[in-house]
This record gives structure tokens, sequence and C-alpha cells, in this order.
């Protein structure tokens, strides 16, 4: 399962980035993100909203790395609520362009994982697995959604096919279907 980091700080002016202590950090989510990542933990501890979804309850949480050069934690910041509330770590080994290596470490690894990741690397990370003929995964992410799970099932072939899910956790999300 691949999210996107939860809600950002606008480019100027707000919202602003704030860090867990509420402290001004532009590498943080907004106060809406901080909100989403909440949600998305009672979600994923949830059976019954899990199961509306078409999702699991995921067993192991991965999220971006900061790094020199993409020195974000939105990424870890979205996922270690969930990660916290289901009892696991957030294995953030690999930064947003290492992709290969995250993919092999997914391939590697037979756990329900969920992925926090940075929306523009999601795709290049997806083309990593082996997809099940004619899977449609979107090209990019979509840059004003932070409400969607795009979801890889193994079909049983050893082959991933594609879905695409709305959270709808927080007001002005897309319902879903």
């Amino acid at each position: 399962m691949f999210l996107r980091h939860a809600e950002k700080p606008a480019d100027h002016g707000p919202p602003l980035g704030v860090d867990k202590h509420g402290n001004p950090d532009d590498h943080a989510l907004s106060v809406d993100g901080w909100t989403r990542a909440g949600a998305l933990a009672a979600l994923f501890d949830n059976p019954d909203a899990l199961a509306a979804r078409e999702l699991l309850r995921p067993q192991r949480v991965m999220a971006t790395q900061a790094s020199d050069g993409y020195r974000s934690h939105r990424e870890r910041d979205t996922a270690h609520p969930t990660a916290a509330r289901l009892g696991l770590a957030v294995d953030d080994a690999f930064t947003h362009d290492q992709t290969a290596q995250a993919a092999a470490s997914i391939l590697a690894d037979t756990r329900d994982t969920l992925i926090v990741w940075h929306h523009g690397s999601i795709p290049a990370f997806i083309a990593q697995l082996p997809m099940s003929p004619g899977a449609a995964v979107p090209p990019t992410w979509p840059e004003d959604r932070f409400d969607l799970i795009w979801v890889l099932t193994d079909d049983g072939s050893g082959h991933y096919s594609f879905a695409q899910h709305n959270q709808d956790l927080l007001a002005g999300d897309t319902p879903l279907a």
C-alpha cells in the first residue's frame, strides 16, 4: 500500500509546516497533515474501515529517509503515528530516489507493507516491481491529492495488480466510491 505524505506547508504563507512540538518547520507537515497522519493511524487499526476500503492492516511500515538533497521528513511524520499505534518501527532505510533498493526490500519480505513515499517517486518505485500484464498504474501521482492509497496486490503469480482507493478521512477528501 502506497501513500503520499500528508498535507504540507504552502510555498509562501499559510498553512505553515510545524514539527511535532508545534514549532515552525518548512520540512514538516501542516496542521492538516498532522491531522491526516493521526486519521491514517486510526484507519489502519480499524478492521471494519480497512475491509470497506479493501485494505490490510500493515505488518511493516516504510517511509522515505530525509537526506541532504531532500530534507523533508513529512513521509516519516505521516508514517510514525500508524507505526506507533500498530506497535511497529518505521523502516526509513532508503531515500526517495533509492526506489530499486526499496523495491528489492519489499520483494524480499512477505509482510503486508504500508509505504509512505515522496509522491514524485512513487511511480518509479512501483516500476521496480513485477506488475501483472495490463496493470494500469498512473504515470504520476496527482499533485493535489493527499487522500489516495495505491494498492498493489499479489495476483498469485508473483506479479502485482493495481487499485486506487480514496481515504475519505478528512473534510474535503474525495468520498469512497
